[in-house]
């Protein structure tokens, strides 16, 4: 039960912010021992909906006029939900055609590691360029074309590999596209909501197919869940806090410890 609040914890703190869930959550499950891969698998779905649901709640007032006529008829609501259609394509096709070949770094420990290491340097890259092109910032996210969303999109697909963080690629890449920090942000975790909901709906229906194991404790995935979904929305806050104040390399050096750290104990320690 401890070991399902921690990885909740875990999972709330990093899905938003751009130090990547999945790899903190497979370095965590190395050194802890736990490979039992079909008890992983529903943890990882529990967790991910705990986070989806606090993203959701985060951002009700910005998918509110994606249910109502009024909302509708808004030329800026139609754009941005085209927007989000366009992005989320490429990160759909990357994750249908790619998905085995990305889950396979889940079994090396050090190719995460370094792939924090990679987000790290994309997070600085990222605030550098940005900070030499502060003057020509999109005034909205409506304004973003359709060709940058879709490079948004690309960005948060190849974000399956396990250390390179999701909210890491598409921040910058929504940074690299000219938007504003909050918006490349708001870009960002608006595009999550179909593309982990989707992911999850998938996982849900092949491991249920594939029957529950029994090393599985519902009651612990539930409070694991609901552990993530609140830490998620805290860390939600908290990003949006260090975006305004444009400190991004704050991420970049802290994934550089952990990468380091990571490889050190993986390597020499064992």
């Amino acid at each position: 039960m401890l070991i399902n609040i921690i990885q909740g914890i875990i999972q709330g703190l990093t899905e938003f912010l751009p130090v990547s869930s999945s790899g903190h959550l497979t370095l965590f499950q190395h050194f802890t021992g736990r490979h039992d891969l079909e008890a992983n698998i529903f943890t990882d779905i529990a967790l991910h909906f705990g986070t989806l649901l606090a993203v959701i709640f985060y951002f009700r007032a910005d998918l509110l006029p994606f249910f109502t006529i009024s909302g509708l008829k808004d030329s800026k609501v139609r754009r941005l939900g085209l927007l989000i259609i366009t992005a989320s394509v490429p990160t759909a096709l990357i994750g249908l055609f790619f998905e085995k070949k990305f889950e396979a770094v889940f079994s090396s420990p050090s190719l995460v590691a370094i792939a924090l290491f990679v987000t790290g340097l994309l997070l600085l890259i990222a605030e550098k360029i940005k900070t030499k092109q502060s003057t020509n910032r999109l005034e909205n996210i409506t304004e973003l074309s359709y060709t940058k969303a879709a490079i948004v999109g690309i960005a948060q697909g190849l974000a399956v590999t396990p250390g390179i963080s999701r909210s890491g690629t598409t921040i910058s890449a929504g940074l690299l596209s000219n938007l504003k920090g909050e918006d490349a942000a708001r870009f960002s975790f608006l595009l999550m909501i179909p593309a982990v909901g989707g992911a999850t709906l998938l996982h849900i229906l092949k491991a249920f197919k594939a029957g529950i194991p029994a090393s599985v404790e519902v009651s612990a995935l539930f409070l694991g869940m609901i552990v993530a979904a609140v830490t998620g929305f805290l860390s939600l806050r908290f990003l949006s806090y260090i975006i305004k104040k444009q400190k991004l390399s704050y991420f970049a050096y802290y994934l550089f410890a952990v990468s380091l750290a990571a490889l050190f104990f993986i390597n020499f320690a064992g």
